[in-house]
């Protein structure tokens, strides 16, 4: 009889233990830097770059800005919070979603996008070895 709440409070521990992707580092502190114009505009870039089709006008609800968008039958919201609050965006796509990677490298918090950027630099400047094979 103990053991038949047993799986109950480990479902409520593991709820209870679960996390926004929003409320993740390194994401969680570019949305504390960034200004709300700015974490929509992110918002709406990698939502379009993940292929949902974004509602040109956003909403406004409970305070905070929401962001619509759809791909195929399925719909997301994105609300987007006052700084203050935390998690700063609540909704939007599946916590393992590229959408997530991609808001952190738009807003300068993702690590994966400034080693990207990284390289594309060094492969446009020009060989040093190269040059003085030519002189």
């Amino acid at each position: 009889m103990r053991f038949a709440f047993a799986p109950l409070l480990l479902l409520l521990l593991l709820v209870a233990c679960a996390t926004a992707p929003s409320a993740r580092s390194p994401l969680r502190e570019a949305l504390t830097k960034a200004d709300t114009g700015d974490v929509e505009s992110a918002v709406r870039t990698c939502l379009t770059n993940e292929g949902w089709k974004v509602e040109d006008v956003g909403s406004f609800a409970g305070g905070s800005n929401v962001v619509t968008a759809y791909k195929a039958k399925d719909e997301t919201d994105v609300y987007i919070h006052d700084a203050d609050q935390k998690p700063r965006i609540t909704g939007g796509p599946e916590d393992a979603s590229p959408f997530w990677k991609c808001l952190g490298g738009q807003l300068g918090g993702g690590a994966a996008d400034k080693t990207d950027k990284t390289d594309k630099a060094d492969k446009d400047k020009p060989d040093k070895d190269k040059a003085s094979d030519k002189e």
